[in-house]
């Protein structure tokens, strides 16, 4: 009655007293540093959006008031057919298979909060320095490719700075020809500047003017795309079509739109740079797989890429270029030939190059686009890189896209992500700190298997197998799906339950452990019988590193002959790796084990 009455006296109405302006709207959430700086904060973490831009570090401490939030439930598993591939296999039946029985899956505990499954010990920032802007990620990426540049000696550092002039005159005025031309740019030491001191080359070209003097972005633009398509002569058509009809599908394996072999060759037809990059890549692959007439020279591949190098250390001046889609496109594209014919330890740089570009331009797993579709291709580099060294991946994104709202793609991407987050659980530096925390580190490996249980309830009926006329006499039944990519992603869903249930501390013994060698041995089992029904490259080169992964835990000799059969077989089409023997890596590490 009192709040009715309020304010109606004699004949007129006064309005209610106004409230302060901070009455009502201030919060008592979000990170530590904001609340310190009374500054908005968007809470995202690990690391919040304006700490992330003004590069300080992000701390969240306890709120003063917490909401009051029910815990959710898990959901439900479906006992769908259609959508539930993993079930008990019949008697005669060979198109179903079960990496994981399911009476455990129903004794499984599923966190009420799942844990961050991003970064459990350290901080982002703390292992890869602090984030680069735009304009410097890229030329921090270009200095690690710097060194594999020829440059002279004898030139100091004060010439260096004279290069930095040679390189604008060389983008300006008749310069712009020679960059728009294909054939002027494979220059030779006298009519190319070297790079003799990377570092002082790198601060000169960040300090310089990103326009040349050039009064619009359209101008700008001009310096380094051409208006007319660049013409390929002699054997290049033979290299590009081998790069657009073989390799780009490496690139493109989970995305729909194949943006590498279908949008990228149309870019690299109007930019220099990065149609070097394309048959440099190209050239590599026909050097370790000709076919009919094909130049099989590993020299041709590495003028190209020396090319790729040269055009980049003008192009890096202008601020457009380093935040174009050809660049993006042009440094994946460095990061697969590094792949295929680079060591490890440079391979990794290469990827970190790419990290730091993608991350300053905010490009990740649902960027959309070409960038999206780079970000996952990158993605699957650093989870093989990573295995193989027993680092942590690079990256620290986590999609938010739920599963109603993706098509079949979307879901053969999502389980590489979480095979990514199983690779940094196995990493040297997640299982060293899980010995002082047990308790954290099994909640974090059953929440990841809750993911994989997640992924799998979700799954549309495309992920099921297809059926095959047998019977069959070999080791590992074949399994047949339809796109065969498909069939790699459940090979890496099966990668991803091996490793986690390997490094996982059993906390009930001896049942657990015979559980699990179970569940392993039919991933072993799935892993192989999808291997034995691909037939493209794109799927070949996964699938060979699944069989690794999954031969690491293999102890039946049976199997593991097929697995190095099915490794041998696949390298045979694919030509990959060059440089390293994954059947016999695999047979010494069989022989330690049976030790």
């Amino acid at each position: 009655m009192l709040a009715a009455n309020h304010g109606v006296t004699g004949s007129g109405s006064t309005k209610k007293p106004r409230k302060s302006r901070g009455k009502g709207l201030r919060t008592n959430t979000g990170c530590t540093i904001c609340r310190k700086r009374h500054t908005k904060c968007d809470e995202v973490k690990p690391v919040c959006g304006p700490c992330a831009k003004g590069q300080r570090p992000c701390e969240y401490g306890t709120p003063a008031v917490q909401s009051q939030v029910q815990p959710t439930q898990a959901p439900k598993p479906t006992s769908s057919p259609e959508n539930n591939i993993f079930t008990e296999n019949r008697p005669g039946d060979h198109t179903r298979f079960s990496p994981i029985p399911p009476d455990q899956e129903v004794s499984r505990p599923w966190p009420e909060e799942p844990i961050d499954d991003t970064l459990p010990t350290t901080s982002p920032r703390s292992s890869l320095g602090s984030a680069y802007g735009t304009e410097v990620a890229p030329l921090r990426w270009f200095g690690l490719l710097a060194g594999d540049l020829p440059y002279d000696h004898n030139k100091s550092p004060l010439e260096a700075l004279g290069d930095v002039a040679s390189s604008q005159r060389y983008m300006q005025g008749a310069g712009t020809s020679q960059v728009n031309g294909h054939r002027q740019t494979s220059a030779t030491p006298s009519d190319t500047p070297s790079l003799p001191c990377t570092k002082l080359r790198l601060q000169a070209s960040a300090a310089s003017p990103p326009t040349s003097n050039h009064s619009s972005i359209a101008d700008e633009h001009r310096q380094w795309r051409s208006l007319e398509p660049i013409a390929l002569k002699g054997n290049e058509h033979a290299i590009f079509e081998r790069f657009i009809n073989r390799v780009a599908l490496w690139i493109d394996l989970f995305d729909p739109l194949k943006h590498f072999s279908t949008f990228v060759p149309h870019l690299a037809l109007h930019n220099e740079g990065l149609m070097k990059a394309l048959l440099a890549l190209g050239a590599r692959h026909m050097s370790i797989k000709p076919e009919g007439n094909d130049e099989a020279r590993v020299e041709r591949a590495v003028q190209y890429y020396d090319e790729t190098l040269r055009y980049l250390q003008h192009a890096m001046r202008f601020s457009s270029y380093k935040n174009s889609q050809e660049l993006h496109a042009t440094v994946l594209v460095i990061s697969k030939y590094e792949m295929i014919d680079g060591t490890a330890k440079n391979w990794e740089k290469h990827l970190k190059g790419v990290f730091w570009i993608q991350r300053s331009r905010d490009i990740n797993g649902e960027s959309g686009g070409i960038s999206q579709a780079a970000w996952w291709a990158w993605l699957r580099q650093d989870i093989w890189a990573s295995l193989r060294e027993g680092r942590r991946l690079f990256s620290f994104f986590k999609p938010t896209r739920p599963y109603e709202s993706m098509d079949m793609w979307d879901m053969a991407s999502r389980v590489v992500y979480i095979l990514a987050q199983a690779v940094n659980y196995s990493s040297k530096e997640e299982t060293k700190a899980g010995e002082a925390d047990l308790p954290s580190r099994i909640l974090r490996a059953t929440t990841l298997l809750g993911l994989l249980d997640e992924w799998r309830r979700n799954i549309s009926i495309h992920f099921s197998p297809l059926p095959i006329q047998g019977p069959f006499e070999t080791v590992f039944i074949p399994l047949w799906f339809n796109p065969p990519a498909l069939g790699v992603s459940v090979q890496m869903y099966c990668c991803a339950r091996i490793l986690l249930l390997v490094n996982q501390p059993a906390a009930g013994g001896y049942l657990e452990c015979q559980s699990r060698e179970r569940t392993i041995a039919e991933c072993i089992d799935t892993v192989g019988g999808v291997a034995m029904k691909l037939s493209d490259d794109a799927t070949r080169l996964m699938s060979t590193q699944c069989l690794y992964a999954a031969g690491l835990y293999c102890s039946v000799p049976a199997k593991q002959n097929s697995i190095a059969e099915l490794i041998r077989e696949h390298s045979a089409h694919t030509g990959w790796p060059t440089n390293t023997d994954l059947v016999e890596e695999l047979r010494v590490h069989w022989a330690e084990q049976a030790q």
